[in-house]
């Protein structure tokens, strides 16, 4: 196991699409696809489920791992605990780098500038995996996180005026 500095630890095992498809033709020996059919086939689903995720608020169920996939919201909001102050809406990190730029003293009192969310009513849409109770060996170790373009899809769709407002379910 490697040491890395930027991942403050041991590097994570990823696994792609040269791995699914050399499992794939182990498990099946007789089914006879070139890599690049079995690599668009696979993209095609993966950008279908996307599309029907975000635009018609599926909740899509991992086989074997007993997971789903879905989107939520979470209210946002600045709490006082203890007389210190905790926010934890997102930071609107162009701004902050702007203002960071134009005025150094900022910079070095490392202020940041947040995201109000009005247009949604404070709230945080994420896309979010569910973990259900299934047992099976090393569970804790998985995780997921979704790639840039379904993130940026679904601020798209957030801000899109075309289109009815987006909303889900509450945070569970």
């Amino acid at each position: 196991m490697t040491k890395n500095k930027r991942t403050k630890g041991v590097l994570k095992a990823h696994y792609g699409m040269k791995d699914y498809f050399k499992s794939f033709k182990a498990h099946n020996p007789t089914i006879d696809i070139p890599r690049k059919k079995y690599n668009d086939i696979i993209s095609e689903f993966n950008k279908k489920l996307v599309d029907m995720i975000i635009e018609e608020n599926l909740t899509y169920t991992v086989p074997y791992l007993g997971s789903s996939i879905n989107t939520r919201k979470e209210k946002k909001t600045p709490k006082i605990v203890n007389g210190k102050l905790y926010n934890t809406t997102p930071v609107d990190w162009k701004t902050t780098n702007e203002l960071w730029n134009s005025d150094p003293e900022a910079r070095e009192k490392k202020l940041l500038v947040r995201y109000t969310n009005s247009h949604t009513s404070r709230y945080v849409f994420r896309i979010y995996l569910k973990k259900y109770n299934y047992s099976f060996k090393n569970k804790k170790y998985y995780s997921f996180e979704p790639c840039r373009d379904f993130k940026r899809l679904l601020g798209k769709r957030i801000n899109d005026e075309t289109k009815p407002k987006y909303d889900t379910y509450l945070l569970y």
